[in-house]
This record gives C-alpha cells, sequence and structure tokens, in this order.
C-alpha cells in the first residue's frame, strides 16, 4: 500500500510486474503512527457469498472497504475519491506491462478504469477509528433473503449511492441511515449500471484531489482519460480517468488464490511492492495485519489486547496473533501494519469484521 498521507511522503520499491512470490519485498513501516495521521485501507470486502435460499449463485450486492486512521493524530480527508486500476482481473492478460514495466507510471498517473466514485467535501477520520463506507446498498444485508453470510452495512459512515449513474436495484438500494450528505457521487464511461469492479482480484485505491480541483468538470475533461488494456479501438470498457500519482493515498493489489501463477500486477510497486489473496465467493474480507510492536507499546493497550486470533482462512493468518475486533471491544487503539506490501500486510479474513 501506498502511504501518501498527507505530507506527500512515499516509499520506493522494486518488484517485477511479472507473477511473483508473496513473500517478496516485505518492506518497512512508512512513518511513526503514533504521532502522524494516516489513512490507510483496513478492509475490503467486495467478493458476495452464495444466496441462502438456494446454496447456488452468488449474491453480491453487499460490499464494502473500510478506511481506518492509523495514526494518533486527527485526518480530514477532503475532495477524494475511490478507483480500481486495470486490468480489471489480475489473471488476464495485462497489456499495460510495456518492455516489464506499466507504462502509465511513468508517466505520472494511474488508471481508474471505467469510473470511479467520489466525495467533493471532507470527512474527519478520529485517530485509530474507521471510516466504513458501503459500495453498494448500505442496509443490513443479514435481513435479505439470501443474506445469510452476509454482513450489516446499514451504519455505514457514507454510502456509493448516485442512482442518476448507477442505477441497478439490486447493487443500490436507498441508504438505510447515510444521510445524503454522506452520499459518494457515482462517474462513468462505460454504459455500466453498476460499478464493476473485481469481485475475484480487485486493485483498488483511494486517492485525494486538491482543494482546488473540482473533480466532476475534472473527470469530464477529456485530456484526463486514456484508453489502457492495449485498446486502439476505444472501447469505453478501457476507458480510465488518469489519476496523478501525487494524489493517490492508498492502494491494495489482490490476487484471487486459485489464479495466482497467472496474475501480474496492476498497482505501481510504489504504491503496492506485493499482492494480498482474495476469494470470492465466501464473503472473506481481505483484513490488514496489526504493528504487533507499536500496539503492544501505544498506550494501556498491553493490558486490552486479545490473542489468539483464529479468524484466517485459506492458510492465512496476522502473525501477530492479536485479534483486533476484540480487542477494539476492550478499549484498545490499534496501529496496523503499513509497509507498501500488502504481501505482508494482508490476510484472509473469514467475515467482515464489523459483523
Amino acid at each position: 500500500m501506498k502511504k501518501f498521507s498527507y505530507l506527500l511522503l512515499a516509499a520506493a520499491m522494486t518488484l517485477g510486474l511479472a507473477a511473483c512470490s508473496q513473500a517478496d519485498n516485505p518492506g518497512s513501516p512508512t512513518v511513526d503512527p503514533t504521532t502522524e495521521g494516516q489513512v490507510i485501507i483496513k478492509e475490503i470486502n467486495v467478493g458476495g457469498s452464495v444466496k441462502a435460499s438456494t446454496g447456488k449463485g452468488a449474491y453480491g450486492g453487499c460490499k464494502g472497504i473500510i478506511l481506518y486512521n492509523n495514526g494518533g493524530k486527527a485526518v480530514t480527508l477532503s475532495n477524494f475519491g475511490i478507483a480500481f486500476c486495470a486490468p480489471l482481473n489480475a489473471n488476464v492478460e495485462n497489456k499495460n506491462i510495456v518492455d516489464g514495466k506499466l507504462y502509465f507510471e511513468a508517466e505520472g498517473w494511474i488508471p481508474a478504469l471505467q469510473g470511479l466514485w467520489y466525495y467533493p467535501g471532507s470527512v474527519t477520520i478520529q485517530p485509530y477509528s474507521d471510516l466504513v463506507i458501503a459500495l453498494t446498498s448500505a442496509i443490513d444485508h443479514t435481513q435479505t433473503t439470501d443474506g445469510a453470510l452476509l454482513f450489516d452495512l446499514s451504519n455505514a459512515d457514507m454510502a456509493c449511492y448516485d442512482l442518476a449513474v448507477f442505477n441497478n436495484k439490486d447493487q443500490y438500494e436507498a441508504p438505510a441511515k447515510v444521510t445524503e450528505d454522506k452520499w459518494l457521487k457515482g462517474f462513468k464511461y462505460s454504459t455500466a449500471n453498476a460499478w464493476p469492479v473485481s469481485i475475484m482480484c480487485p486493485a483498488l485505491y483511494i486517492f485525494s484531489a486538491p482543494t482546488t480541483v473540482t473533480l466532476s468538470e475534472w473527470l469530464a475533461d477529456e485530456a484526463n482519460a486514456a484508453y489502457v488494456n492495449g485498446d486502439t479501438k476505444q472501447s469505453v470498457a478501457n476507458k480510465a480517468a488518469k489519476i496523478p500519482m501525487e494524489w493517490v493515498i492508498d492502494g491494495v493489489e489482490l490476487f484471487q488464490t486459485t489464479s495466482v501463477e497467472k496474475s501480474t500486477k496492476r498497482l505501481p510497486t510504489s504504491i503496492d511492492a506485493g499482492y494480498g489473496l482474495y476469494l470470492n465467493g465466501k464473503c472473506y474480507s481481505a483484513y490488514r495485519n496489526i504493528d504487533e510492536k507499536a500496539t503492544v507499546n501505544l498506550g494501556d493497550n498491553i493490558t486490552k489486547l486479545v490473542y489468539n486470533y483464529a479468524d484466517g482462512v485459506e492458510g492465512t493468518t496476522d502473525p501477530s496473533g492479536i485479534d483486533a475486533a476484540a480487542s477494539i471491544k476492550k478499549g484498545a487503539k490499534i496501529i496496523y501494519q503499513d509497509t507498501n506490501n500488502s504481501s505482508a500486510d494482508f490476510h484472509l479474513r473469514k467475515a467482515w469484521s464489523l459483523k
């Protein structure tokens, strides 16, 4: 994950862009989280689950992401967006790799393929606190016909909800509790009626544009768009916004567990030097590991930490052994690991942490 923070700091790393060992380049912490405010991606859950009514198919209308202030100072996130890189999935031919490198990295931008969600206002995240964003319907999905394995997004802090742009009724019901002033706006190049984020192996990132930029106007300017994936015919499926690298706050590259060998990097190594694992259809989360040393040494945490973490799946776990959710309930403040490398920083979790 890139730690851009608001000081425009980044760790430079090197990693081959072809399929790579998950143990490569574990990285090192980018800032002292006890003194700085730092927005990171803490959790991604977009894979859906089998339908409870039939035991078949997939319920894909429950997707969420948790941003987290990993530091000791409040952070105000302004004029920000959520996007995914190209190609959509990691296990397909990646024509953005030219001579062994992602061509757009040298040009100083990252694709926001087919469109994105953005929030033109500001929101403040307190130290060691979550910002929960519903990427689909901000409702309690456990109360739906097929939602037995899913989770409650009705109490999200913000919601992606813009029926003028994305109007798929299976993906976007009216938010149950999130007020309109906390709805993100949609932008798209394609004809899709829902934001087509990969449910198998997303490469998600968050960015913050300068406050002098009006994102709705910037996105509508053709000078800020490109056709990626080697597309010379200019298909809308390959049209992307050219998000400047310096706007990016954090990014997470995920490979599907069943196709790692076929997968290639989509995010530049300066944003994420490795990859985490993901598997759809089981309601798993990609969940960030804890920085054990920093967490143990923070305040009176030592008396509040709960160990014997047992929610890792598919042979993955948090090496710290700390159960973050249980520890938070006891009043602990968690510092998550952020080494700009999802191979070291993420594991697969059996369910949404706020369930």
